[in-house]
């Protein structure tokens, strides 16, 4: 009888930990889908910005017109490329990022451009640019440590022996290049011609 109360003992237990093991894999999974979606969400906020201020008039004025067209065309790739496959695009949207903003301050930086240079909404979408610009660092690091995690769990020995994922896809980092954007002081965007009360109505 004591044996017997053993070894139901232990199928209890490892029942108990095997659904445990398949809970908490369920709500990685879970949270891998929520990471990578509000990933998505801020790579659109960043491309749309993007491709608003490379095609503003004002800022076409200000930087070579082949650096305003490669942040236009990276944008809009950006912006209708399936995320699962949008990696090159997101980096070559970075590149084009970083050479508008070195093509400024090759001029002498923001604060060296004459005031009312840029309309006050340019300037909102510059802003609007700097904040989804760091949020996309944010949402990425969020989006790699799920997918760490999950990846990590789906190697368990018994996780693989009882093939707990099912047929769920193993989750997949998002490798690109989120360097964000140098950051635009409320003092810069004076300079810039926005003048007080530049916060963002963008999003």
């Amino acid at each position: 009888m004591t044996a017997l109360i053993v070894v139901v003992a232990v199928v209890v237990l490892v029942a108990s930990y095997i659904t445990w093991l398949a809970g908490r894999l369920d709500r990685l999974h879970v949270r891998c889908d929520l990471a990578r979606a509000s990933l998505d969400v801020q790579l659109v906020r960043r491309a749309a910005a993007a491709r608003a201020l490379a095609t503003a008039p004002d800022v076409a004025a200000l930087l070579p017109g082949t650096v305003t067209a490669e942040v236009a065309a990276a944008a809009a790739a950006a912006l209708t490329t399936p995320t699962a496959a949008r990696e090159p695009a997101e980096n070559r949207l970075s590149r084009g990022l970083r050479a508008a903003f070195a093509a400024v301050a090759d001029a002498g930086g923001a604060a060296a451009l004459p005031r009312a240079a840029l309309a006050r909404p340019t300037v909102e979408l510059l802003l609007e640019l700097e904040r989804a610009s760091t949020r996309v660092g944010v949402a990425r690091q969020f989006d790699t440590d799920a997918v760490r995690d999950c990846r990590a769990l789906r190697a368990h020995p018994v996780v693989r022996s009882l093939r707990l994922a099912g047929s769920a896809a193993l989750p997949r980092y998002f490798d690109i290049d989120d360097t964000a954007v140098p950051p635009v002081t409320p003092a810069v965007a004076a300079a810039l011609g926005g003048g007080a009360g530049t916060e963002s109505a963008v999003g």
